[in-house]
């Protein structure tokens, strides 16, 4: 569903207000623009200022998923956006201010595609994980909301809400 028609206010970087950050809207079709505010957004929190809300509008090229065969959306409004994607603009930019040859791509390209397949084969060879880490850097919840020893959830625990306000 368009987010127009999901939320009160599409613009979602207006929303940064309501969490007591900035919000920043920035065109996600252009690498360099992207870089740029992600670049300020970062600093802003190094310097101890808090996060920042980015929203970086990008097209999507395709369906939601393989079983999505994207028949919905027009194909001239595909065509369009496949005129500005990011990574031909970003390829084109850098050889155009020589930047990088083609062939400096091509070795990028083909190391991405080596790092990419070796992940894929250290998660084909590893033992799936515990049901322990399951929920592991998944909440914030400075107490631990994680799964006991026992195998039980620790929020399944009487004591794990003591202090907190009973809804």
């Amino acid at each position: 569903m368009s987010h127009l028609r999901s939320t009160s206010d599409p613009e979602i970087w207006k929303k940064g207000q309501t969490f007591g950050m900035p919000g920043v809207h920035v065109d996600g079709m252009d690498v360099l623009k992207v870089k740029e505010v992600a670049k300020e957004a970062i600093g802003r929190a190094r310097r101890g200022e808090g996060p920042t809300l980015v929203e970086c509008e990008t097209y999507r090229f395709r369906g939601h998923s393989l079983a999505d065969p994207d028949e919905l959306r027009d194909p001239a409004e595909k065509d369009h956006y496949a005129t500005r994607d990011p990574i031909t603009g970003l390829k084109k930019y850098l050889t155009e201010n020589k930047l990088a040859s083609e062939a400096d791509l091509k070795a990028i390209e083909k190391k991405i595609d080596e790092v990419v397949e070796e992940a894929v084969e250290f998660v084909d060879e590893s033992p799936a994980p515990s049901r322990s880490q399951l929920l592991e850097n998944v909440f914030a919840d400075p107490r631990g909301f994680a799964i006991g020893p026992d195998g039980s959830y620790r929020c399944e625990d009487p004591k794990f809400i003591e202090g907190t306000t009973q809804v």
